[in-house]
């Protein structure tokens, strides 16, 4: 099976991890484990990358639509070429951002790498 990621997003109120454990947060919100995004229904699913370029394009409109609030503090070029650099590792290579935008709302993007360690097929069977 070829490497690809599977994005999700998530924008709106934050939780903390009693509620996150307890499953009292929306249905689309990020889970506390990262690989956990793969046990998620297909519909959350938003897009499915098999290159890298086009996953870090997606990545750029997404987080230019939500501007962080401290954006001085890493600048979007700069997030985006380590998310190219992580991509672009054989392992370890999801890209997960989770903080506040402008706008004072949560957002959480995400580039989950699939096939992975305990997810030997795709969840989603994308070949």
């Amino acid at each position: 099976m070829k490497q690809h990621w599977h994005a999700y997003s998530y924008t709106g109120r934050s939780y903390g991890d009693g509620l996150i454990r307890r499953g009292e947060v929306p249905s689309n919100y990020p889970p506390i484990e990262v690989k956990n995004w793969l046990t998620r229904p297909a519909a959350q699913v938003i897009d499915t990358f098999h290159d890298v370029e086009k996953a870090v394009s997606w990545l750029e409109g997404e987080l230019s639509q939500n501007p962080h609030l401290d954006e001085a503090s890493f600048p979007l070029v700069d997030r985006l070429q380590h998310s190219r650099n992580t991509l672009n590792q054989t392992a370890g290579n999801d890209v997960v951002y989770g903080y506040y935008s402008k706008g004072q709302q949560y957002v959480s993007r995400a580039l989950i790498a699939c096939p992975r360690e305990g997810f030997p097929t795709c969840p989603y069977g994308v070949a």
